[in-house]
C-alpha cells in the first residue's frame, strides 16, 4: 500500500468553484490507494453531487472534506457550516444529487452531529484488479 496518511482534511470557501479543489484532492487520494480509473471517477463525481446538494441546501462559508481510508475503502465526508433545518430534508434525500451519490457509492449518509452544519458521508470500496 501507498506510504499514504489515513485521513487527509481540507477546507475550501463554500462556492462552486471551490468544488473543483475538493474533487482533485479525493481523485488524488483514490489514484494512490490503486482504485481504478472508473472508481477514481466514480469517487469525483460523487464528491461533486455532495458538495453541490450542501450548497444548495445551506447558506454557508465553508466546505469540508475529511477523506478516511485503509486497504479496502475511502470513507469521504464532506460537510458545510451552514444551517439546514431540518437536515436531511424530504427535498434532499429525493434530489439528483442524493440519488447519484447514492448510486455511485456503497454507503451514504446525511447527519448533523450536536453544533455542526449539515454533513454527506460515503465509503467507496475499493475493486480488486488482476494485473
Amino acid at each position: 500500500m501507498p506510504d499514504l496518511p489515513t485521513a487527509v482534511f481540507v477546507e475550501v470557501p463554500a462556492t462552486p468553484g471551490s468544488v473543483q479543489v475538493l474533487r482533485n484532492v479525493v481523485a488524488g487520494v483514490a489514484a494512490r490507494l490503486d482504485m481504478t480509473i472508473d472508481q477514481i471517477e466514480e469517487v469525483r463525481l460523487a464528491v461533486t453531487e455532495a458538495a453541490s446538494l450542501l450548497l444548495d441546501e445551506a447558506e454557508a462559508t465553508v466546505l469540508r472534506m475529511t477523506i478516511g481510508r485503509d486497504a479496502e475503502a475511502l470513507d469521504v465526508t464532506l460537510s458545510s457550516d451552514g444551517e439546514a433545518d431540518p437536515w436531511p430534508s424530504e427535498r434532499a434525500l429525493a434530489s439528483w444529487p442524493w440519488l447519484v451519490v447514492k448510486g455511485l457509492t456503497d454507503e451514504i449518509r446525511a447527519e448533523r452531529r450536536d453544533g455542526e452544519g449539515p454533513s454527506i458521508s460515503f465509503t467507496k470500496r475499493r475493486e480488486r484488479v488482476t494485473r
